[in-house]
């Protein structure tokens, strides 16, 4: 189940780079939590899958180019930690930024995604979710 659920969260960031948005929302839970950075614009704790839209809505409107590069991901069963980076490209500016890397967690209650919540830190993530996956 484990290896499908890694699979399921993959297929979402690649559907969210094709900009294909309503399929890479299939599997989130209607009560989902998805958690952003307070560093970022548009920050928060964002419910369900038109909360997700609406936050992915307004980084496309912002950049012309938005899309992200996965570097690792880690297997924790419940939890699926996604290390990824940012990049984009501004509207107005045409000034391309990219990110840090930075840890994305996963949980799944039953058969969906229940939350997402983006950390700026390893240690961070690792504390949240009780576990560290770094070796």
């Amino acid at each position: 189940m484990s290896e499908e659920r890694v699979e399921s969260i993959l297929r979402g960031y690649r559907l969210f780079n094709e900009g294909k948005l309503d399929e890479a929302v299939e599997g989130f839970s209607d009560e989902l939590e998805w958690v952003t950075l307070d560093l970022l614009p548009d920050s928060g704790t964002y419910r369900g899958r038109e909360g997700v839209r609406r936050f992915w809505a307004a980084w496309r409107e912002t950049f012309d180019d938005f899309r992200i590069e996965i570097t690792e991901v880690h297997d924790l069963d419940e939890h699926v930690v996604v290390m990824m980076r940012v990049e984009r490209t501004g509207r107005e500016s045409g000034v391309e930024v990219g990110s840090p890397t930075l840890p994305a967690v996963w949980t799944w209650r039953d058969d969906e995604i229940a939350r997402m919540e983006m950390f700026t830190s390893e240690d961070d993530a690792s504390e949240a979710i009780g576990k560290d996956w770094r070796g």
